[in-house]
């Protein structure tokens, strides 16, 4: 007689009248009663005591008033990463696999598929185990599942699982409410999903540039009213600049990509780590080309709304045409108080129009400031009067990128620093010292 078997002779699979002494194993049995197929994730404080409780029970081999939602609990903090793989737990994790194999009970065996698919890895001995236990008595999996098997048969061999998901995906116009037709209810859920996502990008990579690819990505990454995956969102993106390395798409795709990306998951530039650590240099090259551009034009237009002088035709051209050569390879801006409001009316502030402020007063109050990043140097472009000032990118106080705050009267004030106005033929002024 298998655990199950003898827990539902005993029990009947039904509440005692007596309310669980557990708090948390009451509450994990009201969530098993709602919803029967749902494993309830213990938080991590109680994981190894739900797995010694079980472990107890087994050794002695007493299940007197053992409840189900303690014995699927356990089995999640089970295979979890910490300890699927302990060898005191050994014994106990073939236990799961051989009542997985014998029961005919539809919510453990829920359970039991769910874990097996939160807590996938081809390469590692519990998946394989888990699914050659599910395969044997999937004849009684409730139907959520068994819809699921029906539409994708190679889900219970790990090798092929994740392909086979993501070649489903490749076929649907809305991958997420795609996926959730067939039963994956949580299609960005860890394990086999994360696999399959994967998957489903080195499938989609080698037509992303195309727009309609573009944005089955980009509605895949960010479902509508749903939060931005993170979870392989690194390779995601690598494969959607991938494309744009040698060549330069229209500026209709710039802008669609680099807002996308930015407004899902922040501006690489003050935003280290997270989803951009997977990206590899030269695909992260093509976005902070991108966001250069975009920077040198907001600055150029918000500070001609604000500042009217006939010079900024020029400026722009001027800086526009270095940005065109490649030779900048960054930009970032510091706006006056004045030009900031004007920033924000233009949407500023936000995604890839991103800023600092320049917070000097008095008669240099409304100076806003163009940081540039050109080879080995750093170039400090103002507003109004202010001269242009390069400094080489080893002085120790030269201005760096990227910051939230300016002082352009400090930035003057640094030793060392090449300084001139906008008379004459400054162009060739910077041409020569850059």
């Amino acid at each position: 007689m298998t655990l199950l078997k003898s827990i539902g002779r005993a029990r009947e699979f039904v509440s005692p009248a007596l309310p669980a002494l557990n708090p948390l194993l009451s509450r994990v049995e009201r969530i098993l009663t709602r919803w029967p197929d749902v494993v309830a994730n213990p938080p991590e404080k109680d994981r190894e005591r739900l797995v010694q409780m079980v472990k107890e029970r087994y050794e002695s081999d007493d299940w007197e008033d053992t409840k189900l939602s303690l014995v699927t609990s356990a089995a999640r903090a089970l295979f979890d990463p910490d300890r699927r793989m302990r060898e005191d737990l050994a014994e106990l994790r073939t236990f799961y696999y051989r009542e997985t194999e014998a029961s005919t009970r539809p919510s453990f065996l829920a359970a039991m598929f769910s874990i097996y698919m939160e807590t996938f890895d081809a390469q590692s001995d519990h998946t394989r185990q888990l699914a050659d236990a599910l395969k044997v008595s999937a004849g009684h999996l409730g139907a959520r599942w068994r819809k699921m098997l029906d539409a994708v048969p190679e889900l219970l061999s790990p090798e092929q699982a994740p392909r086979a998901v993501a070649s489903k995906m490749i076929a649907m116009e809305d991958p997420w409410s795609g996926l959730q037709r067939l039963g994956f209810r949580n299609p960005h859920a860890p394990g086999l999903m994360n696999e399959a996502h994967l998957a489903f990008v080195e499938l989609l990579e080698p037509h992303l540039d195309k727009r309609l690819q573009m944005e089955r990505l980009i509605n895949w990454l960010k479902p509508k009213g749903k939060q931005a995956k993170a979870s392989g969102a690194g390779e995601a993106i690598s494969a959607l600049l991938g494309h744009w390395r040698d060549r330069t798409p229209s500026s209709e795709v710039v802008s669609y990509l680099t807002e996308s990306i930015i407004g899902m998951y922040g501006d690489p530039r003050v935003q280290r780590g997270g989803v951009w650590a997977a990206v590899p240099g030269d695909r992260m090259d093509v976005l902070l080309r991108w966001l250069t551009g975009e920077n040198i034009r907001f600055f150029m237009d918000v500070v001609s709304a604000v500042e009217d002088s006939y010079m900024w035709e020029p400026r722009r051209r001027f800086w526009l045409r270095l940005y065109d050569q490649g030779r900048i390879d960054g930009a970032w801006v510091a706006f006056s108080e004045a030009g900031a409001r004007e920033a924000r009316k233009r949407g500023g502030g936000k995604g890839t129009l991103n800023y600092g402020v320049q917070v000097v007063g008095g008669s240099r109050s409304n100076t806003s400031l163009l940081i540039l990043k050109i080879g080995r140097k750093i170039v400090v472009e103002g507003s109004h009067n202010y001269k242009i000032h390069i400094f080489d990118e080893t002085t120790r106080l030269a201005p760096k990128l990227y910051q939230a705050r300016y002082d352009c009267d400090q930035i003057r004030l640094i030793p060392g620093a090449l300084a001139k106005p906008h008379l004459g033929y400054w162009e060739g002024w910077v041409l020569e010292h850059i």
